[in-house]
């Protein structure tokens, strides 16, 4: 089986939507974010804090280069891993690109008080998350093989969309 590469903005679901898939396909289950965290021994949030969004995007980079390396699994990247073009045309190698497409006020409702994302802060989140995704959405729409409309449906109804089309 081809990978399977989640990608959308922070808080759309590729976690909870990765494990279950990966769970309901028999494979192995990738969180880009975790497997960061592992190896720094620091939060997205601390790693952004402490070391900037540049020194971030260069580890989730090499981490995409290890990921050409690997069969069979459902990979969920970071919500700004399409920020790089090398980063679209390695996953499209890695695997089928399924783009989690989430409105803004589906995104505000899962992370409103969730203080751990490092691009969220201030009092005008909303706002802020409208601003992300007019950058963001172009280029998940480049980098997607596959375009699911998230909003207003289950969790097992999206696991269940993906398998139908791959």
């Amino acid at each position: 089986m081809n990978n399977i590469v989640l990608i959308g903005f922070m808080g759309s679901g590729k976690t909870t939507i990765g494990t279950l898939l990966a769970e309901k396909l028999g494979v192995t289950f990738t969180d880009m974010d975790n497997e960061i965290v592992n190896i720094e021994q620091h939060s997205v949030k601390e790693i952004f804090e402490y070391q900037g969004e540049q020194y971030f995007r260069d580890l989730e980079s090499k981490l995409i280069v290890d990921l050409l390396q690997v069969n069979n699994q459902v990979i969920s990247t970071g919500g700004g891993v399409v920020l790089r073009q090398e980063n679209i045309d390695n996953l499209k190698k890695i695997g089928i690109v399924v783009f989690l497409h989430a409105e803004g006020d589906q995104i505000y409702e899962h992370i409103k008080g969730d203080r751990t994302r490092p691009l969220l802060n201030g009092d005008d989140v909303q706002e802020q998350i409208k601003t992300l995704l007019e950058q963001r959405d172009p280029k998940y729409l480049s980098a997607a093989n596959i375009i699911i409309q998230t909003t207003g449906k289950s969790i097992d109804n999206i696991v269940d969309e993906i398998i139908t089309l791959l």
